[in-house]
This record gives C-alpha cells, structure tokens and sequence, in this order.
C-alpha cells in the first residue's frame, strides 16, 4: 500500500492471513473459529498535516502524517445451535491483539482559544499508542415463535460484553470511548391477511470512558426505540412508516480538566468541571417504495 498525503508519502506492506473451521457437534449445533489478521488505515483527517482551530470543542487538531496503519491478530471461538426450522441461537468468544492503536491525544501545547485560568484549550493529535488487547463475549438469538402458535412472530436480541487494555501517562485504561456494553431486542410480527407487517426495536449501550492529557470525560446514552408498520400494495409498492427515537435519547458528557498533570496524576483537584447534555426529539418517515 502506498499513501501520499501533502507530500508525505509512506509505503507499507502487510500480510493479513486468516482460517477459519466449523465443527457439526450436535442436531443442528456447530463450533465456529477463526483466527485472522486485520487492518485499520488512520483516516485522511489524522494525517492532515495542518493545525484545524477549535476543531475538538475549544481544543485545536494537528494532523500527523507520520501515522503507522493499526493491525491486530484476532482470535473467535463460539457454538450457535439452531433453533426450529429458521431460527439461531449463539454464543461468542473473541479477543484482539492490536498494535499500533491509534488513539487522539493531547499534545499538552496551549491551543488558539486557551484563555487560563477561565479557558483552558490544548493542541490535540492522533499517535500509535502501542500495543493493546480487547476481548469480550457475544450472544445472539433469532426465531420465530411457532413453538407457542406464534409463527407469524419473529424475536431477535443481541447482547455484546466487552473490555479492553492499553497503557497511557497515568497507568492502564479501557480503551477511549469504548462502551462497555451494547444490546438490542425486539419483534417483528406478519399481518399476512393484510399483506402488513409491523414491529420495534430497543437498543441501549453502556457507559463510555476516555482519558488524554489535561482531561477526562465520561459518556453516558440513554436508550432508543423504534417502531415501524409497512403495507404491501400489490406486488410493486409498499408503503413503510417508522418512528425512531421515541425515548427522546440523550447524550451526556462529564469533563474534568485540568491545569495541572500533577492534578491529573493524584485525581484529587478538578481545575474545571463541565456537564454537557444532549436530548434529540423523535423523528418521524414515511416512505414508499416502488419495485420493477
């Protein structure tokens, strides 16, 4: 691969192989493995070779075109067993040996809006921190329900557990904004009479945590749900209405800066404290869709 972004050029060269297996264990069960190497190119924004002023809040991004693409050696092992004539139920292990991960951080540099002691503001840029791991757990169902009369009626639910590790400054940290958790369930039910169908979705994720130099932030998401109803007109057109959001999620985000990296360190002086909240209302569509 050869990368060329104002005048900096790199040319790297990386084998990604991978194999996979799958073993009938049980009626209808399986084990599936794999073990594969991946890449994560640092997007053109990283490598940006300027200074972009208060592009991160009131903190300005310096791009670093000295990037090095971030590779990891993934391991997964899981058994998923079928359920019915339709439906799957799994569970998943998996972990990552990453290297070069590329994280934003802050270069400790007063940015152009830095005003102390009122406002502090800091030069940031992306960097290769290193080697880290992440792992973690996942588990998947889908089915209908015909085991209760209900085969009109499909159910779905994905649970995903995960945590991760990496050195910085202060010691070790998860990595930045890595949610602990994330899951979804919902249904999905065939007005096949009507040619109709309708159904919801809810979806929540855990808390997310990210540390850099001078600040810590906190972010916590609050929970979605989404509708839909669609009706089929013929074999061509159908028309769909979905409403999303309708928990009116929001977004909340707990700064701590500081001044000070001896603060930082001991954790036992906030120079700033900030609360942001953001709250987005439900959003409506309607949509028609034509085929021919």
């Amino acid at each position: 691969m050869t990368l060329e972004v104002d005048g900096a050029e790199t040319d790297e060269t990386t084998f990604l192989p991978s194999a996979h297996f799958a073993w009938e264990v049980l009626d209808g069960g399986r084990i599936r493995g794999s073990v594969a190497r991946t890449i994560r190119n640092a997007p053109f924004a990283f490598l940006f070779a300027g200074t972009l002023e208060e592009e991160l809040g009131s903190n300005d991004f310096q791009g670093n075109t000295e990037l090095k693409p971030e590779t990891a050696w993934g391991f997964d092992i899981g058994y998923e067993q079928q359920l019915g004539k339709s439906g799957i139920a799994g569970i998943n292990f998996f972990y990552r040996d990453v290297q070069d991960l590329i994280e934003v951080y802050n270069t400790g540099a007063p940015g152009s809006a830095d005003d102390p002691p009122d406002d502090l503001a800091y030069v940031f840029s992306a960097r290769n921190m290193g080697d880290g791991q992440v792992w973690g757990i996942e588990l998947d169902l889908s089915s209908d329900l015909s085991f209760i009369g209900l085969p009109d009626t499909g159910v779905f639910a994905n649970y995903s557990w995960l945590d991760s590790e990496v050195d910085d400054e202060f010691g070790s940290r998860r990595f930045n904004s890595q949610s602990e958790y994330v899951y979804n369930f919902g249904f999905i039910h065939d007005l096949n009479m009507w040619d109709a169908a309708f159904g919801a979705t809810y979806r929540k994720q855990g808390d997310a945590a990210s540390r850099v130099v001078g600040e810590e932030v906190v972010t916590s998401y609050g929970a979605d749900l989404e509708i839909f109803v669609e009706k089929s007109f013929g074999d061509n057109f159908t028309v769909r209405f979905v409403g999303s959001n309708l928990l009116d999620s929001s977004k909340d985000e707990e700064f701590r800066k500081y001044a000070l990296l001896a603060n930082q360190v001991t954790g036992s002086i906030d120079d700033e404290f900030e609360l942001e909240t953001e709250t987005a209302g439900p959003v409506y569509q309607l949509i028609g869709r034509y085929s021919f």
